[in-house]
């Protein structure tokens, strides 16, 4: 298969039904979420890098601010970067099977991926409640735990649910053209 129709097969397309326009802007909204979270960790480390230069003092717990907000940013990108096909495919075996077979595969992947988001969510709630009943805080500046883990696990339940509708989206794309 020539490489122009692979990229055809391969390329995201914006979703056309009601349920993957508003899927698709809320995990959008979520990435801008995750882009402004790393606009104030480059703050962060900007003005700790220099409060250590000129005052020889870095801003107090940075590092814990920096880790919670990539953790936070991090699993914001993840619902777009699916539904934009972003994820990393390594594909120099499917690369000569036809369309109909890749997206199978990608129908596939999409509902392993998804209950392997559910399964994330379901514990990392979990652990959120747990972080919030025995009030567990980070070392130095004694930020709740459980408050960045909400985003987080927002961020999962909403991956889970994009890998659902396009691993139902491509299965229904197989049966119409069979």
């Amino acid at each position: 298969m020539p490489t122009d129709q692979i990229s055809e097969v391969n390329a995201p397309t914006r979703p056309e039904d009601i349920f993957g326009r508003v899927l698709y802007r809320i995990a959008l909204g979520l990435a801008v979420f995750g882009g402004l979270t790393l606009v104030v960790i480059v703050a962060v480390s900007f003005l700790s890098i220099l409060g250590r230069f000129l005052f020889s003092s870095p801003l107090l717990g940075d590092f814990e601010l920096v880790e919670i907000g990539c953790g936070v940013a991090i699993a914001a990108f993840l619902p777009i970067c699916h539904l934009q096909k972003g994820n990393v495919i390594v594909d120099f075996v499917t690369a000569r099977f036809s369309p109909a077979v890749n997206t199978l595969l990608d129908a596939f992947s999409a509902l392993a991926f998804g209950l392997v988001a559910a399964f994330f969510t379901w514990r990392m709630f979990y652990g959120a409640q747990d972080m919030y009943r025995y009030n567990e805080e980070t070392m130095l500046l004694q930020i709740s735990v459980w408050i960045p883990f909400l985003p987080v696990v927002f961020s999962f339940f909403i991956l889970a649910i994009c890998c659902f509708y396009t691993a139902a989206r491509d299965t229904h794309n197989i049966l119409r053209k069979a």
